[in-house]
C-alpha cells in the first residue's frame, strides 16, 4: 500500500500499525523516539496509542522530530 511521509510518497506492508512503520525506520528505539510527535491525516496520534494505529491506504503522516540546539 502507498502512504505519504512528510510529502514523499512510500511504499509499504499491508496491515502496518505506526508503531511497526517506526521500527522500520529506525525511530522506536527509546533515544531516537524521544521527542517525536506524530499526526496521521491531521489528526495528533499520542505515544501511547502507536501500537494500535493501524494504517491504510493513502495515509498522509506527519512527523516532527525536535533537535537540540541554540
Amino acid at each position: 500500500m502507498q502512504i505519504t511521509i512528510n510529502n514523499q510518497l512510500m511504499e509499504v506492508e499491508a496491515d502496518l500499525s505506526l508503531e511497526t512503520l517506526l521500527g522500520q525506520l529506525g525511530l522506536l528505539a527509546e533515544e531516537s523516539s524521544q521527542g517525536v510527535a506524530l499526526a496521521v491525516n491531521r489528526k495528533i496520534i499520542s505515544r501511547s496509542q502507536w501500537v494500535f494505529c493501524q494504517l491504510n491506504h493513502g495515509d498522509e503522516i506527519t512527523l516532527i522530530k525536535a533537535t537540540a540546539g541554540g
